[in-house]
């Protein structure tokens, strides 16, 4: 993960699933993410229907240029993207695991504005995970020139774990709970899945 919202989101998540592999939306307060509430989204996919907004930050829906509550999360990329996009939330359900992906965003501008997309599984009203908890970031400052976004293109997906290693000096101060993106057999699966290359980051 690139920015501190998506680190604090996350820390967050895994707080209040405790020993559980996900929380229920119960467990999810946003009051207590204040600070990046413009940012939050939590998206709802039943059996057999595309994932859609049951709730969006007021900055989401500022960088879309419209009101994001009931739309479909596919209707944020490309149209040769909205398939992947659909797999990603379904993969992030079926196997209860977060995810982050990394998109870039088309407005008004030539230039697009880089973006991370933090995928986190929720429960509601049965063990089967149906809601996903996070947020969309830009990874710049967006200009005026650059809303609203007209579509985002996809360009990689990875799973997220857990793992007892430090962050880069680079990073913020960690909380207790470190993450690390692998590069195991699960992100080879969603590479696999999404038919797309996997940039590392820098930063």
């Amino acid at each position: 993960m690139q920015t501190t919202t998506a680190r604090a989101i996350y820390e967050y998540w895994t707080r209040v699933k405790g020993g559980r592999d996900v929380p229920n939306r119960r467990d999810i307060d946003p009051a207590e993410l204040r600070n990046h509430l413009p940012d939050l989204f939590i998206l709802e996919q039943s059996a057999g229907t595309a994932a859609t907004f049951r709730l969006a930050g007021t900055r989401l829906c500022t960088l879309f240029g419209r009101e994001m509550r009931g739309a479909d999360f596919r209707e944020m990329f490309a149209v040769n993207m909205q398939a992947r996009a659909s797999r990603a939330c379904a993969t992030v359900l079926a196997r209860r695991e977060p995810a982050t992906l990394q998109a870039s965003a088309y407005g008004t501008s030539l230039e697009a504005v880089p973006v991370e997309i933090l995928l986190l599984p929720m429960t509601s009203h049965t063990s089967r995970a149906d809601r996903i908890f996070g947020a969309v970031v830009p990874l710049r400052s967006v200009h005026h020139f650059d809303v609203p976004f007209r579509y985002m293109t996809l360009e990689s997906a990875e799973m997220i774990h857990e793992q007892e290693t430090a962050l880069p000096a680079a990073e913020p101060a960690p909380s207790p709970s470190l993450i690390a993106v692998s590069r195991s057999d699960i992100g080879s699966t969603m590479r696999r899945i999404f038919h797309l290359r996997v940039f590392d980051g820098g930063r």
